[in-house]
């Protein structure tokens, strides 16, 4: 069985794809999709893979970020990505969108909670709490993602606080003496993060069902 996985993430304006082996991150490409993923993505990742000397036939697995993002863009990459896994009949991976920001952190010498943000458009902000496992160093969830908006947000701030991901402009001025932010390499969302989480889970059996994953939307405002 091919250890080669592609990894797919579409959810915001950012897109980014991933491919990688059971031991190197072969390439990775993330730019400013601005709402032009239809046209794009598949273009990318025939790009990315023959820069990699990577056929369609060598793909073991895929994996897909879900959301939450944009519903044109989440349902983008979930689209291409069950296309993917059914004409090679290979097995797809499901991760959080919030989980690729999380995961990309370094463990901190502190144990302040992480806060994860994304982009949810209309002005708004989608967050999830983390918080560090004392046993491995990992983050996990430490509550129930919900959107607001960018003003909310910055009223509802309080430190101590590691913030990452997507930060409105000119926001990151304000709140930058109140909680601790992330480098801005640190708060961009990679799909070899993606490709990282879901290899491990698919090593491990623990792959998503392709035709019932769905996508995470934030709530309408």
């Amino acid at each position: 069985m091919s250890s080669v996985l592609l990894a797919l993430d579409t959810c915001t304006r950012r897109a980014s794809i991933a491919v990688r082996d059971d031991t190197t991150l072969r390439s990775e490409c993330t730019w400013e999709c601005e709402r032009q993923e239809t046209a794009l993505v598949s273009a990318r990742i025939h790009d990315l893979m023959h820069t990699s000397h990577i056929q369609a036939r060598d793909l073991g697995a895929v994996a897909v970020a879900i959301g939450p993002g944009s519903f044109t863009g989440v349902r983008c990459g979930l689209a291409i990505g069950k296309g993917l896994a059914v004409a090679r009949g290979i097995p797809m991976i499901g991760v959080t969108a919030f989980d690729v920001i999380a995961h990309a952190q370094p463990r901190p010498a502190h144990t302040m909670p992480m806060l994860a943000l994304l982009e949810a458009g209309r002005g708004r902000v989608a967050a999830c709490r983390y918080e560090w496992n004392n046993s491995d160093g990992s983050p996990s969830v430490a509550s129930d993602w919900w959107t607001q908006s960018w003003q909310e947000l910055f009223d509802g701030l309080e430190g101590p606080m590691y913030v990452c991901g997507d930060i409105a402009p000119g926001l990151a001025a304000l709140i930058k003496d109140k909680v601790t932010l992330a480098s801005a390499p640190l708060s961009l969302r990679r799909a070899g993060f993606l490709a990282e989480l879901a290899f491990v889970r698919w090593q491990r059996g623990e792959t998503d069902d392709t035709m019932s994953l769905s996508a995470i939307y934030p709530a309408s405002a």
